[in-house]
This record gives C-alpha cells, structure tokens and sequence, in this order.
C-alpha cells in the first residue's frame, strides 16, 4: 500500500509541476525530457566534403569551423549534462515535499480520530 501510495505521489508530482527548465512530456507510456535551456549548435560543411582540389586557406577556414563545432558541441552537452541534473535535483525535492505532506495530512488525521479514543480511556 505504502508503494502504491509513493508511486502515485510521484506521478502526481510530476504531471503536476512542470521541470524547472527542461519539459518532460508522457507519450504512448514513455517519458521524454527536453533541454529549454541549451542551444544545439549547427554543424558545418563536411571537411570531408571538400574537393581534393580545395585550396589550403579554405581548408583550413573548414577545419576551424569544425573546431569551433567541436567545442560548441561540447558546451552544448555539458548545458544539457547541468540542466538535466538541476531538473532532477528539483523533481526529486519536490516528490519529498508531496510525501512528506501526504505523510503529515494522514498521520493528523489518524491523530484527530486516536485523540478522542484516547481521551475516553482515561
């Protein structure tokens, strides 16, 4: 029962407060989360595209776009890396906090019917 009850904090908890960056979405029975914060960037033109013919300047104008990507590429992960785990942190807190008040609203209420009965034993 107490899983049960968890289980339902947790999806209740969830669909109701949105992540605090990222969207999460429920499709079909899968979950989805999606970076709001982190911009892909864009990759350039293949060097391996180039013509054998190209000359050394463009060459090495390609090699230090895809560089430049590499390094965008990497920031781009690590954003997402960051974002994903602060979202985390957050649902998690908040799945506690919904449990431990679903706690305390039962236990007050095994409080209100025990104190009555308690009273009538003394």
């Amino acid at each position: 029962m107490r899983k049960s009850l968890l289980a339902s904090l947790f999806v209740l908890t969830v669909i109701a407060t949105p992540a605090v960056a990222g969207n999460l979405t429920f499709n079909n029975g899968k979950t989805a989360w999606v970076s709001t914060q982190c911009k892909k960037p864009v990759a350039p033109a293949s060097v391996l595209k180039a013509e054998p013919e190209t000359a050394g300047n463009d060459m090495n104008a390609l090699i230090d776009k895809h560089n430049v990507y590499v390094t965008e590429a990497q920031n781009y992960m690590n954003c997402i890396s960051s974002e994903a785990e602060r979202d985390q942190n957050a649902v998690n807190q908040q799945i506690m906090d919904g449990a431990r008040e679903a706690i305390s609203a039962m236990q007050a209420e095994i409080d209100g019917f025990s104190g009555p009965l308690r009273a009538r034993a003394k």
